[in-house]
């Protein structure tokens, strides 16, 4: 087999999939998953990746950002001045914060509470809005709740209205694991294995560009925000913004890695979230994150040695060696018991 023309034909390959691809722009990750019929490969927080287990559409392949310190209890000025005193009476009492239901936003208000130990009561302190939009709105009105729960972006137009300290508690601060994964859909996994790895390739690659230029890739994210209807981030936002860990094949592979016990730990972090959304009555049952979670594809990547080089590099160097078959198919399997179509 001639290597050479074999990598060059796969490099033209993924440039070719590159200019042919439909990028679809979800303001959430609910509505993604309903729409999977449309996709293949996907980024969405951890609710969505359990949602589409729970529906048996998907499976969760990798991590695709470790949401945590953008995803934070936020106070408007009232609420920052408030604060110390909420602390010294260790409750909330009468005080409202505006929260996203069955978020991984209301987790993280939880933790925070919990962590600064100020007792509440969801049903009497927690008035849900299920829009971020809805949340900042409550924080902006002068008849509205000091807090709220936020996330970005919107959690930058806290910080443009009310300054950095407007961040009481994040999920770093809090240690809630607050991430999201890297989806393959079912039909993809068990049809077209190759066309998703080497689509997440291209994706990895992509992150390895956002790691080594972190200046440029603060440019280009403006860039797309602008496009997304949200106006421009300042440098203090951009630098909360790129606090985010992001994760390369390599890290991909470490946050795959089983201990002894048979656990991953990105499989314990998803975990977290499962648990949550258990006991909130969101999934019908309690599911082991591991069983949905495929290391085969980073695997694949790391196997094809060229490959591998072109997702952790800026060279345009041909990306698949030759004579490597394509992650195994997974077979259809029964479906888990059904949960309710999030919106």
């Amino acid at each position: 087999m001639d290597t050479k023309r074999n990598n060059s034909a796969s490099l033209a390959w993924i440039k070719t999939a590159s200019e042919r691809r439909t990028r679809q722009h979800q303001k959430s990750g609910a509505p993604q998953v309903n729409e999977i019929s449309s996709w293949s490969v996907g980024i969405a927080g951890s609710p969505p990746n359990i949602q589409g287990w729970t529906q048996g559409v998907l499976k969760t392949v990798g991590i695709n950002n470790d949401e945590s310190s953008t995803n934070a209890l936020v106070a408007n000025a009232e609420g920052i001045a408030s604060w110390a005193s909420i602390l010294a009476a260790g409750t909330l009492g009468d005080t409202k914060i505006t929260v996203s239901p069955n978020s991984t936003g209301e987790l993280v208000v939880e933790e925070c509470l919990k962590k600064h130990n100020v007792s509440f009561d969801p049903l009497t302190n927690f008035v849900y809005n299920s829009t971020q939009v809805g949340v900042f709105a409550s924080l902006s009105d002068p008849d509205g709740n000091d807090f709220g729960s936020l996330w970005a972006p919107t959690l930058y137009s806290a910080v443009e209205t009310w300054g950095k300290e407007s961040i009481i508690c994040n999920g770093d601060d809090a240690g809630a694991n607050v991430i999201g994964g890297i989806m393959v859909s079912k039909e993809a996994d068990e049809t077209n294995t190759e066309t998703a790895a080497l689509a997440i390739a291209a994706y990895l690659k992509g992150i390895t560009y956002f790691q080594m230029y972190r200046e440029k890739s603060k440019a280009y994210l403006n860039e797309f925000y602008v496009e997304q209807g949200f106006p421009p981030l300042s440098p203090e936002a951009l630098d909360i913004e790129f606090s985010r860990p992001l994760y390369n094949l390599n890290e991909q592979l470490q946050m795959l890695a089983k201990n002894e016990g048979g656990k991953s730990t990105l499989g314990s972090w998803f975990q977290e979230t499962v648990d949550f959304m258990f006991e909130a009555g969101i999934i019908p049952s309690r599911l082991n994150a591991g069983d949905y979670i495929d290391d085969k594809y980073m695997k694949w990547i790391a196997a094809n040695e060229t490959l591998a080089k072109w997702t952790m590099t800026m060279e345009e160097s041909a990306p698949v060696s030759p004579g490597i078959p394509p992650p195994s198919p997974t077979p259809g399997a029964s479906e888990p018991e059904a949960a309710p179509t999030l919106v």
